[in-house]
């Protein structure tokens, strides 16, 4: 794992999810065409759709959640040192809970 990777599951992890994108974005910006260019783009979205829950914004949780985790699926079960298995699956239920009426009370993910 980089330490730009590794520092954004940090930040992730400690809930700055602004962080977390701002260091996977760091980490992605230089090559992003190549083939990281997705796992880093799913990454950064999930993060935002953290942050979108955390503000309660609806729409922009459910949109970052579902092309954040669109993007992470080519790179299942495992990339770059992190097991994304775990965390496409909380995501998936989660966009399930957001279907329904009210604001769910979900746990944010943590990145093993």
């Amino acid at each position: 794992m980089t330490p730009g990777l590794r520092r954004g599951v940090e930040l992730f992890n400690s809930g700055r999810y602004w962080d977390a994108h701002e260091a996977w974005e760091h980490e992605w910006m230089p090559d992003r065409k190549g083939p990281e260019s997705g796992f880093y783009k799913g990454l950064i979205q999930v993060a935002a759709g953290c942050l979108h829950y955390t503000r309660r914004n609806r729409r922009g949780t459910v949109n970052k959640w579902r092309s954040g985790a669109d993007y992470l699926r080519p790179y299942l079960p495992e990339h770059g040192g992190i097991n994304l298995a775990p965390l496409v699956s909380a995501v998936d239920g989660y966009l399930a809970a957001m279907g329904d009426h009210g604001w769910p009370e979900l746990v944010m993910p943590i990145i093993a």
